[in-house]
């Protein structure tokens, strides 16, 4: 029986990232799980499948993807594909730049670029300076790689209707730091007052913030969170929708399943018949 998520923490070592070639990596659907870190994907030539958090993405030939800390992810194929694949601790990604990753979270999670994109060279280099054993190279020339490198990747996302975007901003960070407190404490903090307090900010200024940065009140990042995370479980696992309740923090779980039904337009037990029956017969 499935009760968790697999989820892979502190993968990355001292130097906090790893490049590894798409030569390097064997054919066949993967196992999901999340990561503690993020994943991005360069591919350059070829066809891959991904599902990241129940939406599936297809990259056809020079196309970015990327995955943020907490996703749920899979392989699911991959035919003829060259590239990269590069996984970094947040830390070493620049505040701006994850903002930037954070705001084009599950809409818009691939892009397509030329296969003479900068990207790949940089990741040919950052792969050899890494993997050279016979060449001590100093962490924080690797680290200045990884800057240049997730800059690039993040910006790369932006169009020109986005290109406004301030992300050095007080009220940009202000969400930022929000939603990084619901990422961590949905569970047990399900009311914009306590988020608000640990802000050192009123209710009403985190909504008319959050409005005006997000186009969403508060309460709905909130929610949203908790509703992907039941998704998740639902998905991934075999705990029923009481157990799932309980881990998502409601003792009182027919107020749970009201709250999914309202916000999703189905119930959880059909969320996960429909859910179910598409992963079992896909790619197969």
């Amino acid at each position: 029986m499935k009760t968790k998520i697999p989820i892979h923490y502190k993968e990355l070592g001292d130097i906090g990232i790893e490049v590894v070639p798409f030569t390097n990596l064997s054919i066949g659907p993967g196992i999901p799980h999340r990561d503690d870190h993020y994943m991005f994907i360069l591919q350059q030539k070829g066809q891959s499948v991904w599902t990241i958090d129940f939406k599936e993405w297809e990259l056809v030939d020079s196309t970015f993807c990327f995955v943020a800390p907490g996703q749920v992810h899979q392989s699911l194929k991959n035919k003829h594909i060259e590239g990269w694949l590069i996984f970094v601790e947040s830390e070493l990604i620049l505040l701006e730049h994850r903002l930037l990753l954070d705001s084009f979270m599950h809409h818009q999670q691939t892009k397509t670029v030329s296969p003479q994109h900068p990207l790949y060279t940089l990741s040919h280099i950052l792969n050899k300076f890494i993997s050279d054993k016979e060449t001590t190279v100093d962490s924080s020339i690797i680290h200045s790689y990884v800057y240049a490198l997730t800059g690039l990747f993040a910006r790369s996302f932006i169009t020109t209707q986005q290109s406004n975007i301030n992300t050095n901003s007080h009220k940009y960070q202000l969400i930022y730091s929000f939603r990084n407190l619901i990422k961590q404490q949905f569970k047990e903090i399900k009311q914009v007052k306590d988020y608000a307090s640990q802000l050192n900010i009123t209710p009403l200024y985190l909504n008319e913030v959050s409005k005006e940065i997000t186009g969403f009140i508060a309460s709905y990042w909130i929610q949203k969170e908790i509703l992907l995370e039941a998704q998740r479980l639902l998905f991934h696992t075999d705990l029923d929708v009481k157990e799932i309740a309980f881990v998502l923090g409601y003792d009182d779980y027919t107020y749970f399943s009201r709250f999914f039904k309202k916000n999703t337009g189905t119930t959880a037990s059909l969320f996960r018949k429909k859910n179910h029956d598409l992963s079992n017969h896909k790619h197969q």
